[in-house]
C-alpha cells in the first residue's frame, strides 16, 4: 500500500516539475498572425507578438528540430546546451539573457520534447 501511495506522489511531483508553459501566456505578448516570412523579417518584439499564433498553428511538441528550424530560421539565443533551440523574442522584461525573453525549445533525440520562456511569462 505504501508503496503505491510513494509512486503516485513521486508520478505527481514529476508531472508538476515537467508542466509545459501555457500557450495562454504568450497571448500577453501579442497576437500577430505568423508567418515565416513575417517571422524572418521581424524584430525580436514583433517575434514575440507571433509566437501565440505559431503555437496556435503548430503542433511543436513532438516536431523535429530541423522543421522548427525550417519554420523558425537558425537560433537566436543561447541556452544552457547546443542542442537546445532558443530564440529571443519581445518584451518588456530583463533577464540574465538580456532584453525580452528567451524561448527554448527543448530537444531530445531530435524531437521538440518541451518549450518554455526565460523567464516566464506571467
Amino acid at each position: 500500500m505504501w508503496k503505491k501511495i510513494y509512486l503516485l506522489t513521486a508520478a505527481l511531483v514529476l508531472s508538476a516539475c515537467s508542466e509545459q508553459q501555457s500557450n495562454d501566456a504568450f497571448l500577453t505578448l501579442g497576437d500577430q498572425a505568423f508567418s515565416q516570412s513575417a517571422w524572418s523579417e521581424a524584430d525580436e518584439s514583433t517575434r514575440g507578438t507571433m509566437v501565440y499564433s505559431f503555437l496556435k498553428e503548430y503542433s511543436v511538441t513532438g516536431m523535429k528540430s530541423e522543421t522548427l528550424i525550417d519554420l523558425l530560421g537558425e537560433p537566436t539565443g543561447y541556452h544552457e546546451y547546443d542542442h537546445d533551440l532558443a530564440y529571443f523574442i519581445g518584451g518588456n522584461v530583463q533577464s540574465q539573457y538580456g532584453e525580452g525573453y528567451l524561448l527554448v525549445f527543448f530537444i531530445k533525440d531530435g524531437i521538440v520534447d518541451e518549450y518554455r520562456t526565460f523567464p516566464a511569462i506571467d
